[in-house]
């Protein structure tokens, strides 16, 4: 179980190759003596309030729900709820089961860092978390709109730069999406953005759009770029809406199929493995 201090500070590196989901909690882990611990044999609680997001590193919370896992060792009421966005599960976390809150989560690194920081949360009051299992190492997507299809974006984004460049010159205002401010695909976005000379803070708008939502305000134009975790972006590719993700050289997998009518190029920035195209 990895317990988070106050003062721990993560490297930007760390983050960038780091995973991009956990399971944390607040409440219930800090509310029982041990945490998790088992006392004769028995889980020293029977329930749990978790939530989830709809991505596909939650996978192992509702499918360990349904397959009967958290009864088979003697949690027998388990709620495994889903939530509206990050900024909800961080507010459910905060308020605890027993305020109508959950007791842990899926949850987007960094927060559970940025919780016990105190950094998110209300009147920057820390709240312990303890982090129980990483989900996720791979599955993490920048989607680009449809208008830059012919561009075919990877890692080097200096002429979608000079394209945004164009856009804002016109009066048409630039836009990029993330899910959590501070979170993992908002340093990606950011990062990839600016090694191609584009200022995330001053080129483009930063939106917060929750996971789910991407797609749709996508396909309305209300983003030029976005990053998120699967299923979204593929997604895009399911609706005819994009080509599957293709990623900058050895920064991660892909397959590559037949542009769809109104294509939107996506790219995978996963540096834990090399590209196979």
């Amino acid at each position: 179980m990895d317990k988070i201090n106050k003062g721990y500070s993560p490297q930007r590196r760390r983050f960038l190759k780091g995973t991009a989901a956990v399971v944390g909690g607040s409440a219930l882990l800090t509310a029982l003596p041990g945490s998790w611990a088992f006392a004769a044999g028995k889980p020293e609680t029977t329930s749990a309030k978790l939530g989830f997001i709809a991505l596909t590193d939650a996978a192992p919370l509702f499918v360990a729900d349904e397959k009967g896992f958290f009864a088979k060792h003697g949690m027998t009421d388990v709620e495994v709820l889903k939530q509206s966005s990050w900024g909800t599960t961080r507010d459910n976390l905060v308020l605890g089961s027993q305020r109508n809150g959950i007791d842990g989560a899926h949850i987007l690194t960094p927060m559970p860092y940025l919780m016990a920081a105190g950094a998110i949360t209300p009147n920057n009051q820390p709240v312990p978390m303890s982090i129980l299992a990483r989900l996720n190492l791979n599955g993490q997507c920048i989607s680009v709109g449809r208008d830059y299809a012919d561009l075919e974006v990877q890692l080097d984004t200096h002429e979608f730069g000079q394209a945004l460049a164009e856009k804002r010159a016109g009066g048409d205002e630039v836009r990029a999406a993330e899910t959590f401010p501070g979170g993992t695909h908002d340093m990606w976005i950011r990062y990839w953005m600016a090694a191609g000379g584009i200022d995330p803070n001053r080129d483009v708008s930063t939106i917060t759009i929750p996971p789910a939502q991407m797609v749709a305000n996508m396909r309305v134009g209300s983003m030029d770029a976005f990053c998120v975790c699967e299923p979204w972006n593929h997604q895009l590719v399911n609706q005819a809406s994009a080509i599957p993700p293709i990623p900058p050289a050895s920064f991660g997998t892909t397959t590559r199929k037949k542009p769809s009518p109104c294509a939107v190029t996506t790219w995978r920035p996963t540096p834990m493995q090399p590209a196979r195209c």
